[in-house]
């Protein structure tokens, strides 16, 4: 089985490298990148990443942000260019990682969806801030809380088979394909480890380039996005990071509540794929 993973990124200098570079030991053949026009030298990065692995490099630094059209796109490519059976379009910021095997442990020539559970990571608030390594933290979220109507929590993942490919959804929270009613499956095997906050200018940069989205007219994208930049507005972000990091004793009420679990997989998987040369 070819697999290619693909990802839709803007200004992740400081992950992009590990995200390759962890999937790329985890079974995954070859990427393909788009770009949105990242100005942290990401796109640079880009080009050496290019030189160790089968990457191919798509600019669209456009602002009119077709997130569905673009990931789409990018699965077509990957069919075509490199031959991929199967495709995982993903976000900087994720980690796929299997319990057993690698990614390819589950692929098949006949399937069509495989679904896979997602995972926020909460970063510790004393690692957060002073310069703690995102792999290292280990408070997962086992229950997400039940938020406000209009508020999104974590939803799953998909690996899509190429063949039979519609499209690929915004998030790859679904995708649509001709037979996925038939053949569509649920992993018990890979959890996604996502870590939305790793740095506090990463966090409210990346709003800031929401608010400009929204501000051009671009309205698709996740609630929780919309929120961040009405609270960027209103200069509350700070409360959002605060809810985003945990101190010791908030840890403590949201591990008793059964909210949170510890979980070293991180820095038990992700670390050591990073160490070898």
């Amino acid at each position: 089985m070819r697999l290619t993973m693909t990802l839709l990124i803007k200004n992740e200098v400081d992950i992009i490298a590990d995200n390759l570079k962890v999937h790329s030991q985890l079974g995954v053949d070859n990427f393909v990148v788009m770009d949105n026009g990242s100005k942290d030298g990401t796109r640079e990065l880009l080009d050496e990443l290019q030189k160790k692995y089968e990457l191919t490099i798509i600019d669209r630094p456009v602002t009119d942000y077709q997130q569905s059209n673009w990931k789409t796109e990018m699965a077509r490519l990957a069919r075509k260019k490199y031959g991929a059976q199967w495709v995982i379009t993903n976000d900087a910021d994720e980690f796929w990682i299997p319990k057993q095997g690698d990614l390819k442990s589950e692929l098949t020539a006949t399937g069509s969806i495989i679904y896979c559970n997602r995972a926020n990571v909460l970063f510790d608030r004393e690692a957060f801030d002073n310069g703690g390594k995102y792999y290292e933290q280990s408070n997962r979220v086992l229950y997400p809380i039940n938020y406000p109507k209009g508020i999104q929590d974590a939803n799953g993942k998909v690996m899509v088979r190429t063949l039979g490919l519609l499209r690929v959804k915004g998030g790859n929270h679904r995708a649509w394909h001709l037979w996925s009613k038939l053949n569509q499956t649920t992993s018990d095997n890979v959890l996604v480890y996502h870590f939305p906050i790793r740095s506090k200018e990463h966090f409210i940069r990346n709003i800031e380039n929401r608010k400009a989205l929204l501000d051009k007219g671009v309205t698709k994208m996740g609630q929780h996005y919309k929120r961040w930049v009405k609270m960027l507005e209103q200069g509350t972000l700070e409360q959002e990071i605060e809810r985003l990091v945990a101190d010791k004793n908030y840890q403590a009420v949201l591990k008793n509540l059964g909210i949170l679990v510890e979980d070293n997989t991180p820095a038990e998987r992700i670390k050591p794929l990073l160490e070898v040369p």
